[in-house]
């Protein structure tokens, strides 16, 4: 037992260490249901504020499609968001100076993922018309 609790606090702690972990992209994330009757271009431009907080810029790509943009000193980050009244997802378009190879990715990618949809969801969900 002791073995199998040593292996298991190993391999644990190793997969912690690791730089790079699967691609993590938003897929159909459910649009929060204070948001659901804003118009389309008014949850585009809470998506926009939301990003903008950790530095997110921002390009209009058509109607429900944004394209965001994080640069820091190191790596930039840009993907697709694609939203409508339902839902909306991040999808990554390209990236610079992350390890990113075979649907594997840096860790701080996934980060600034994570980060983006949680901002997005705080924003929506507060959202007033």
């Amino acid at each position: 037992m002791k073995r199998i609790l040593a292996l298991l606090v190993t391999v644990l702690a190793l997969a912690g260490c690791m730089p790079n972990q699967p691609l993590y992209n938003v897929d159909d994330h459910p649009i929060p249901v204070a948001a659901r009757q804003l118009p389309v271009d008014r949850i585009g431009a809470l998506i926009v504020e939301a990003g903008q907080k950790r530095n997110w810029t921002f390009e209009q790509a058509g109607t429900g499609h944004l394209v965001a943009t994080q640069t820091q000193p190191k790596y930039t980050a840009v993907v697709d968001i694609f939203f409508d009244q339902q839902g909306y997802k991040i999808v990554k378009k390209s990236t610079t100076g992350f390890s990113d190879q075979n649907g594997w990715i840096s860790r701080r990618y996934n980060n600034w993922i994570h980060y983006l949809e949680g901002d997005i969801e705080e924003r929506l969900s507060n959202a007033s018309p």
